[in-house]
């Protein structure tokens, strides 16, 4: 029989690191998609805050620049994160363009109607760009086939 005690031990073998191999990547998929939660979250958040900030405090304190310069900081801080964990470089630049534009608008110079009008189409802008991060969320969670390469990589140590 060809089922001898070195054949199932190899096989064995090649069976756990499989499994402990795709544990591993299953988990790390979750840990990404946990930090895309998290920096996705916080960038929604901090957009919310600069609109606020916008409509109560920079549009009737010409002195509150610095503070909304402070809200920009963090933004981009975190569009920094995002663009270390997302592999969608465009979904990253549309959202770094979105913030310029959140911040880089002459708020304080523009007429209440017309800064209205300005904010609406943000918005959509926005949402349309929140749509997208749940998409980039939701591409996290299919092991696809280069990760199943990649797992297959590790049985063969490569030197570089």
């Amino acid at each position: 029989m060809w089922w001898n005690n070195s054949s199932m031990i190899f096989l064995g073998g090649i069976g756990g690191y499989l499994v402990h191999a795709i544990s591993m990547k299953v988990s790390f998929k979750q840990r990404t998609i946990d930090n895309k939660i998290r920096v996705y979250d916080a960038m929604i958040t901090h957009w919310v805050k600069m609109r606020n900030f916008v409509y109560h405090r920079l549009r009737v304190d010409q002195n509150s620049f610095g503070e909304f310069d402070k809200l920009y900081g963090d933004s981009q801080a975190f569009i920094g994160e995002a663009a270390l964990i997302s592999e969608d470089s465009k979904l990253v630049d549309d959202i770094n363009s979105f913030n310029e534009r959140l911040y880089r608008t002459d708020w304080q110079s523009l007429q209440l109607v017309k800064a209205n009008e300005e904010m609406e189409d943000i918005k959509k802008v926005a949402l349309d760009i929140i749509k997208r991060m749940q998409g980039d969320i939701k591409k996290s969670t299919i092991l696809d086939f280069s990760d199943f390469m990649h797992i297959l990589g590790g049985i063969r140590k490569v030197n570089k």
